[in-house]
């Protein structure tokens, strides 16, 4: 565990040490590179001729023991022999100069230091052991780590170029990543696109300023339009969610997570642990936080191009256009994988389309405008301008062969073509909707294309991919208008002794698994009303038991041992008389002595039967990235086989608790269908965040089972529950 001063660096997160401003660091009067050198094409030279090439107009000092001079400028033996403070500090030195470096740096009061060294934390306990006296130099006054194993940074404010790469512009675009190869992948595409950045952060190992800080920051960066990222692990994946939805409420965070092969490997004791795969979790808590998650590089570019240029839409409602039915079939298609509406127009919208289009071709939706746009091209921009106008759409898509058009007809065309790309800019001006257009000629030098992508309007030659990212772009405009009105969820610990006790008396017992009595003694202190149930810990008490429970009764052994207890023939069901009760304990008993010895075996649990409903599944897993995280899913086939569960991290908003019920495709089971009654949603809804509470309260807690759940027209009776503590 990395600890600060002896106690764990979680600690210290929690106080707000780790909290601190990162306005000193993008924005220094003044930067120390420790290591600097002259030697072509090592690392502390390229970063070095970068900031002193950049623009930068602070004070530089440039440190290196054995010159007097670099790049012409006076250099220093120490940080320590500059003789004022410093803002911020670059260090690239061997590991084994890296803690003298901080501390000294921490004597000259510089607020942050970027740490490129690598073979750290990443290459066992002895780099890992540097980090941790790193971070107890920079605790004494509370300097910001970045890195280590980093490529440093860039910032346009205060034009600091720390990263090594030539030639980088100002614009609207931050970046935070994990990798150095894929900045200087995305800097390339800049260059080729003519786009720019803010800020590039090269996060590396953070041990100290993590991503939700940079997020936190970047979030008021009024130079900052569109935030990217490359991710490949996620740490206090819980805090990002938190911070990442107050971002999201100003500006989009598009995110290019690696690693999506399933995580089967890891052991798990419960059945939601079990469905749990790694990239599920994280797929679920990047929708529940508003992120955009794409695949590739070159999706992530695209998409931060679109968020940057485009206007955003009020729905996810599209209009499509083309001179043929084909295109136009294709677009649908793709505008429905992608969560896109097509709707039927109205019928007074279809007749202001109607007169621009060939008798007898369909104004519906999509809109077919035949051979008129080829000979005259101004076609496209009456019938775009209509449903720019009208209330029933929020985004035109326009595919086919705009921009070849004088290929197919004549010559003279293209000044019709270039005039209608004109009109086409103005509409989207006028009418703050966002305009895409899909051709095969996307790559070509022609003048009309390059009219509507010098205004910023995408043109692409991918069908697939202009779906994509127009669909992104609604999809985060719904969701930010969600987050932006939802009421955070409550995060606060309550202390319950009581609970406390139940998880001490396992302890001494040496046990994780909690046994189905003190599970329901725990649901129930939460408020959540269980089917009666009595403990049965020999035959000699059978008669007071059932003189206290209506029959039929089901029965179920009690025992630490036994997880799943239908495999062990630990469950009995529909007992009628006592002495089937008789005989079911005794057989439960016999079984489960096959597994475990009769001293651990502590009874059987009797509650009576309870009435029909939909089987549900609910539960809670304590995921390594991100901490408790809920699950919800139907019983039966649909957890079994099919694997229909959604997830999300808690602490759960009451509109993440509506949306994981909606999000599993046998929502409508729940709701009615083929004549059956709606179940109880509120029910649901209620015990999926109780769950969310018990989670937050008793982080001892590693997995909840609530397996099944009865839900009824009017309550929901939870049938069995099983509680897994974390190792000790």
């Amino acid at each position: 565990m990395k600890t600060l001063n002896g106690e764990p660096l979680n600690l210290y997160k929690k106080r707000g040490i780790m909290d601190r401003s990162l306005e000193h660091v993008f924005n220094p009067q003044s930067v120390a590179v420790i290591g600097a050198s002259e030697v072509p094409g090592k690392a502390s030279e390229r970063r070095t001729r970068s900031l002193l090439e950049g623009g930068y107009e602070g004070d530089v000092y440039l440190v290196n023991p054995k010159r007097s001079e670099l790049f012409g400028r006076k250099a220093y033996p120490n940080i320590t022999d500059v003789g004022q403070e410093v803002d911020l500090a670059m260090i690239v030195v061997a590991p084994r100069f890296l803690v003298s470096a901080v501390a000294a740096s921490v004597k000259m009061g510089v607020k942050g230091v970027i740490i490129i060294t690598a073979g750290m934390g990443e290459t066992g306990e002895e780099g890992k052991k540097i980090e941790t006296e790193i971070l107890n130099e920079a605790a004494k006054t509370g300097v910001c780590v970045i890195g280590p194993n980093c490529s440093g940074m860039f910032s346009a404010s205060a034009n600091m170029n720390l990263l090594g790469v030539p030639r980088l512009e100002k614009g609207p675009i931050s970046v935070l990543a994990q990798s150095g190869n894929v900045i200087d992948s995305l800097t390339h595409y800049a260059r080729m696109r003519g786009l720019g950045f803010s800020k590039i952060i090269s996060l590396g190992n953070a041990i100290g300023a993590s991503f939700p800080d940079y997020i936190t920051y970047l979030k008021d960066d009024s130079e900052t339009k569109v935030i990217i990222t490359y991710l490949e692990g996620i740490k206090d994946g819980n805090r990002l969610v938190r911070s990442v939805r107050e971002t999201i409420k100003n500006k989009p965070i598009i995110a290019l997570k690696v690693g999506r092969s399933a995580a089967g490997a890891r052991a798990a004791a419960s059945h939601t642990g079990s469905l749990a795969g790694d990239d599920l979790i994280v797929d679920a808590a990047f929708r529940q936080a508003g992120i955009v998650r794409v695949a590739n590089i070159d999706e992530l570019f695209d998409m931060a191009e679109v968020f940057c240029n485009c206007p955003l839409p009020q729905g996810n409602r599209v209009a499509i256009l083309s001179e043929g039915g084909g295109d136009n079939s294709i677009a649908a298609d793709n505008a429905e994988i992608h969560g896109m509406e097509v709707p039927v127009l109205s019928q007074e919208t279809q007749e202001k389309i109607k007169p621009f289009l060939l008798q007898g071709m369909p104004a519906s939706n999509p809109i077919d405008y035949g051979g008129t746009a080829e000979e005259n091209p101004h076609m496209i921009t009456e019938c775009a301008k209509v449903c720019m106008e009208s209330d029933e759409v929020d985004g035109i898509y326009i595919t086919g062969f705009f921009g070849g058009f004088k290929d197919i007809i004549a010559p003279h065309v293209a000044e019709l073509e270039e005039q209608t790309s004109r009109d086409l800019v103005e509409l989207v001006k006028q009418f703050k909707k966002p305009l895409f257009v899909h051709t095969s000629f996307a790559r070509g030098a022609i003048k009309s294309l390059d009219i509507l992508k010098r205004a910023s309007i995408p043109v692409m030659e991918s069908s697939q991919r202009s779906s994509q990212c127009l669909s992104a772009l609604m999809k985060f405009s719904i969701n930010q208008k969600k987050i932006r009105q939802m009421k955070g969820p409550e995060a606060r610990m309550k202390e319950r002794p009581e609970v406390r006790e139940v998880f001490a008396k396992a302890r001494r017992e040496k046990r994780a698994n909690l046994l189905e009595t003190e599970s329901r003694d725990i649901l129930e202190r939460y408020g959540l009303s269980l089917p009666a149930a009595a403990l049965i810990c020999g035959v000699d008490e059978v008669s007071e038991a059932t003189g206290k429970i209506p029959y039929p009764l089901a029965m179920k052994v009690v025992c630490p041992d036994i997880i799943h207890k239908s495999d062990a023939g630990g469950i009995k069901l529909d007992l009628k008389t006592e002495e089937q009760v008789r005989q079911a304990f005794e057989e439960i008993v016999a079984n489960a002595c096959k597994f475990t010895t009769r001293n651990r075996v502590m009874g059987t649990l009797i509650s009576s039967m309870v009435a029909d409903g939909q089987e549900c599944i609910i539960g809670m897993i304590r995921d390594p990235q991100f901490g408790p995280v809920i699950m919800f899913g139907l019983g039966g086939i649909f957890v079994e086989v099919l694997k229909d569960v959604s997830f999300r991290v808690a602490p759960l908003a009451d509109e993440d608790i509506g949306e994981m019920i909606k999000e599993i495709k046998g929502c409508n089971v729940l709701t009615g269908i083929r004549g059956e009654k709606p179940k109880d949603m509120d029910a649901i809804k209620s015990i999926i965040a109780t769950l969310s509470e018990i989670a937050i309260d008793n982080p001892e807690i590693k997995e909840i089972d609530l397996n099944p759940v009865i839900v009824h027209e009017k309550c929901a009776s939870i049938v069995d529950s099983r509680m897994i503590l974390k190792d000790a």
